[in-house]
């Protein structure tokens, strides 16, 4: 370790807002890790389950029943990988899950089976919940103890960016490549990360002689409180905790919401008349609507706290419930409901860890973090099955979107229920 990382130094005074050219490192290496995950285990499969499907002569509809089991994998590897990060740090497990994502994803481009295509994606959900959803997370937890709200409303932007630019990326590469190329040429760009990754981040500010939100008024850790530090947070202690149940129910309701809305949306836009590539161009609209729609929830964060943002995040979806029952067709309707979707797309993953943050701190996030974000996993795919009982009972997703502003409500309340204040260790 040099003297630098064991021996901080002073920050500069110029450096007294903004997040500093470290901490914006961290935020640009966290938006690639939420980039890289969502198009390879999410957005991505719009692209691969056709592709493979034509070279294999393979059936679209089972490939897609195949892709079910990652999304189990995905909460054990968060389980897991949130444990790791108790013991190693977010710069371990980013570059440990970083070179085994890009074996797998190697892997991926020479698989011949069909029981291979369903392990891929089970053992490519589970390393990539490590560096895309656990370590990003926790490491603007570290860094941005007081800023987290814009700084995770940035780093996400990388979910809604993998929407907009990983599909047609991925879709150019495997026409013009192969698929077995283009796959060797993401393993390198994650092998590369995986070095950018060990050399760059850093666990905690202070390793590097910084300070929290760039903030020399900020109290400093040393580096042996942070090494040796044992949350008191127990698997058996979080539990039994009030707040974590209730953020993992609340905002994984929301969560569920959001998604439930998002992968029905084309669809429900072509079931009131629109052709297909113009619903398909209004996903992309709030894809990009995203963007912009992660900066105001971040700012809502910061200016009126985590809890108060999340209850106007709620009470918007409800509204965009309303819309999308309402909706007849009229084009500017359509425009304004569809910039609703897209803003709130923007929002949910960050104030769900925002929230965490707020209620256990910097030193215990990682502790809460590792069963909150697995249990709201779970809530969040239960969106599935309410669309499939809807379309089945009443053949309509207007069905669906009744139920889920039920849900949106129920969410309200457990949110109400949060406190919103840090019972974790503070300085």
């Amino acid at each position: 370790m040099s003297q630098s990382e064991s021996s901080p130094q002073e920050s500069p005074s110029g450096a007294r807002t903004g997040f500093g050219a470290a901490g914006w490192r961290m935020i640009i290496f966290s938006i690639f890790m939420y980039f890289a995950m969502a198009g390879w285990c999410a957005d991505g499969i719009n692209i691969f389950t056709p592709a493979f499907a034509a070279k294999n002569g393979w059936d679209v509809g089972k490939l897609l029943t195949l892709v079910a089991p990652g999304g189990i994998m995905s909460v054990v590897g968060c389980g897991f990988f949130g444990q790791l990060i108790i013991k190693k740090g977010p710069r371990f497990v980013i570059t440990v899950t970083l070179i085994a994502s890009a074996a797998v994803i190697l892997w991926f481009g020479r698989i011949t089976t069909l029981w291979e295509f369903a392990v891929v994606f089970m053992v490519m959900n589970f390393f990539m919940a490590g560096f895309g959803f656990i370590a990003p997370g926790t490491l603007m937890n570290n860094w941005f103890p007081r800023k987290k709200g814009m700084a995770l409303a940035i780093a996400t932007a990388g979910f809604p960016l993998a929407s907009a630019v990983f599909v047609p990326l991925i879709a150019f590469m495997f026409h013009r490549f192969g698929i077995a190329n283009s796959t060797s040429i993401w393993a390198v760009i994650f092998l590369v990360a995986a070095l950018v990754g060990y050399l760059v981040v850093r666990d905690n500010p202070e390793q590097i002689g910084c300070y929290p939100d760039n903030d020399p008024n900020e109290n400093r850790a040393s580096l042996e409180e942070l090494e040796n530090y044992e949350s008191p947070f127990t698997v058996k202690r979080l539990l039994k905790d009030r707040d974590m149940w209730l953020i993992a129910a609340g905002w994984g309701a929301l969560w569920m919401v959001t998604v439930g809305i998002v992968v029905q949306l084309v669809p429900r836009l072509t079931s009131i008349g629109y052709p297909l590539p113009k619903a398909i161009a209004f996903l992309s609209i709030a894809a990009l609507c995203a963007i912009p729609g992660g900066l105001i929830w971040g700012w809502l964060d910061q200016k009126l706290g985590t809890k108060k943002a999340s209850l106007i995040y709620g009470l918007m979806y409800i509204l965009t419930l309303i819309l999308l029952i309402t909706q007849t067709g009229n084009q500017v309707m359509t425009f304004i409901t569809i910039v609703f979707v897209g803003i709130g797309l923007g929002g949910i993953k960050n104030l769900i860890t925002s929230m965490v943050s707020t209620v256990y701190g910097r030193y215990d996030f990682s502790a809460a973090f590792r069963l909150v974000i697995p249990f709201s996993i779970i809530i969040r795919t239960l969106c599935f099955p309410i669309m499939g009982f809807a379309m089945a009972k009443f053949h309509t997703l207007s069905a669906a979107y009744v139920i889920f502003i039920g849900v949106d409500v129920i969410a309200l309340f457990l949110v109400l229920g949060t406190r919103g204040t840090c019972k974790g260790k503070t300085i």
